[in-house]
């Protein structure tokens, strides 16, 4: 009984551990932004990461993997203008952009 006990809580802790696997980003100290630019997909299978382009400054920011599916859908268009409300997060080594809402224009 007590090994059974003892391989549930390993196991919890495993499946604990494994599902937060994502890295740690900071949103307390966060920069709301809106933004206008487009995104784009970069790389292929595990390395890909979507990246939002910031228009007429060159600048740009890889979207957060807190950001909702619906609008990374929108990646698919990479012609397509976006305005973007969301924040700059302290994300791993750099700043990530978790994005709140985004419409086409």
């Amino acid at each position: 009984m007590k090994r059974l006990a003892l391989v549930l809580i390993v196991l919890f802790t495993a499946t604990s551990l494994l599902a937060g696997g994502g890295k740690s980003c900071e949103l307390k100290h966060a920069k709301t932004v809106e933004l206008t630019g487009t995104l784009a997909r970069t790389g292929d299978g595990d390395d890909a990461k979507t990246v939002f382009r910031v228009a007429d400054t060159g600048e740009s920011y890889t979207v957060c993997e807190k950001t909702k599916r619906s609008v990374l859908n929108l990646s698919s268009d990479p012609n397509a203008n976006l305005r973007i409300k969301g924040k700059v997060v302290s994300c791993g080594d750099g700043e990530e952009l978790v994005i709140e809402s985004a419409k086409k224009i």
